[in-house]
Order: C-alpha cells, then sequence, then structure tokens
C-alpha cells in the first residue's frame, strides 16, 4: 500500500475506511466539493500523532511493568 500521505485522495479513502472500521454511522463520498483546509488538516494530524504517541506510550510501559513483574516472579 502507497504512503497516505502522499495523496490527498490516499489518505481521504484511508480515513473513510477506518471511520467505517469503527462502527457506527457509515461515511461515504459524495459529489459535494469543499474547499482545501491546510489548517484544519494540520490540526486533525497533530491531535492524531499527540493520541497516538500517548496510546503507544501508554501501551510500552504496560509491557515494560508485565516484564518487570515476571522477571519478579522468575527470581522468587
Amino acid at each position: 500500500m502507497p504512503n497516505i500521505f502522499r495523496e490527498p485522495k490516499a489518505l481521504k479513502k484511508w480515513a473513510i475506511q477506518l471511520a467505517n472500521a469503527c462502527g457506527g454511522q457509515e461515511v461515504s463520498t459524495s459529489p459535494l466539493l469543499t474547499t482545501l483546509n491546510t489548517n484544519k488538516i494540520k490540526d486533525l494530524l497533530d491531535v492524531f500523532v499527540e493520541d497516538h504517541n500517548e496510546n503507544t506510550q501508554a501501551i510500552a510501559e504496560e509491557m515494560m511493568s508485565k516484564q518487570a513483574n515476571k522477571e519478579e516472579e522468575w527470581k522468587h
């Protein structure tokens, strides 16, 4: 799969697939055209990156905690 950030259409397709994979109201494309809003794109991607990094950090901490618990169990 090509990098979704190289073409706006690829990013849109990915975003629709992600939204629909989350369940609930189905997202679809329509012939209604809107203007490009790079500021909004930047803001939304900043939220995505921050939240992704926070989630990744929490997972890493959980994994380290579990590993430390296992190592402690092995010592006893």
